[in-house]
C-alpha cells in the first residue's frame, strides 16, 4: 500500500515526504471501551482506555517498525456508533484531517437492529458510501472486520439489564446475524478492491479450535479484552504487508 512506501521513504529521510496519518473509524471497540457498568444515573457506562485499544497499539507497533517516520494514528471511534452515524460524521472526524489511510471497523451495533433485512440494507449502503468517499478523497481505505460477540450470558454479569443485552447479543452471534453483516461489509470492500483486515476470521479460527471466545470479551458482551485488541493490529499489519 502507498502508506508503507511513504513510511519507508520517511524512515530513510524525514524530509522525503509529509508525516503519515492513519484514521481509525469505528464504534466503541475502536474508541477503546472495555468493561461496562451502571452509573449513578442508572445508565450504562463504560471504562474508556483508548491507550489500550487497537488504534493506539497500531501506532506503537508502526512507530517501532518505522521510528523515524513518526506515524500518527487518529482514533475516530465513538461508543455506540453504527455505519449510518459514522457516515454522517465522516467529513468532520476523518476526511477533514486529510488522512493517508482510513480503517473502517463497524457492525456490532448495526447487527443489533431487530429488523435484520432492513438493517443489513442500510448497513451495506452506508459502508459502501464510506468507502467511496474515503477513496474519492485520495486516501487509502481498509476494512477491518469486527470481533465476535458473546455466545452465552456469562455468570459474571449480575445486573439484569446487562444480562438482557447479552442475551440479545448472543442471539445475533449464534444465529449468524453478525456474520451476515460481516459478509455484507466484505462484499462492499471487494467491489471496490478495498483491502480487508479480517479480524472476524481470526475469531472464527479461535472458536473452531475450541476457544471460549466469550471469555475474550472484557464486558462479556461485545468489547474485546485488552489482550484481544492485538488481533486487530495483527490483521491490519498482515494486510499492510501483503499489499506492500
Amino acid at each position: 500500500m502507498r502508506i508503507l512506501e511513504k513510511l519507508a521513504q520517511r524512515e530513510r529521510d524525514a524530509r522525503a515526504c509529509a508525516p503519515q496519518l492513519i484514521c481509525c473509524l469505528g464504534d466503541s471497540v475502536t474508541h477503546g471501551c472495555f468493561e461496562v457498568f451502571f452509573n449513578e444515573k442508572g445508565q450504562i457506562d463504560t471504562v474508556y482506555e483508548p491507550w489500550n485499544g487497537y488504534a493506539a497499539l497500531l501506532e506503537r507497533r508502526l512507530r517501532a517498525l518505522y521510528p523515524a517516520a513518526a506515524v500518527n494514528v487518529l482514533n475516530a471511534g465513538i461508543s455506540g456508533d453504527n455505519a449510518t452515524g459514522a457516515l454522517a460524521r465522516l467529513e468532520r472526524d476523518v476526511l477533514s484531517r486529510k488522512p493517508d489511510l482510513v480503517t473502517v471497523n463497524l457492525a456490532l451495533n448495526d447487527a443489533m437492529n431487530p429488523d435484520v433485512e432492513a438493517g443489513l440494507a442500510a448497513y451495506a449502503a452506508a459502508m459502501g458510501e464510506i468507502m467511496d468517499r474515503v477513496l474519492a478523497s485520495g486516501a487509502e481505505c481498509m476494512l477491518v472486520t469486527p470481533n465476535f460477540m458473546c455466545a452465552y450470558v456469562s455468570h459474571a454479569l449480575q445486573e439484569e439489564g446487562l444480562r438482557a443485552i447479552a442475551r440479545d447479543a448472543g442471539r445475533v452471534q449464534n444465529e449468524g446475524i453478525l456474520a451476515r453483516y460481516v459478509a455484507a461489509a466484505r462484499a462492499e470492500a471487494e467491489r471496490r478492491r478495498v483491502p480487508i483486515a479480517d479480524a472476524f476470521a481470526r475469531w472464527q479460527a479461535l472458536a473452531s479450535a475450541g476457544v471460549d471466545t466469550t471469555k475474550l470479551l472484557s464486558n462479556h458482551i461485545n468489547h474485546p479484552t485488552r489482550e484481544a485488541h492485538g488481533m486487530f493490529v495483527e490483521a491490519i499489519l498482515a494486510q499492510l504487508l501483503q499489499e506492500a
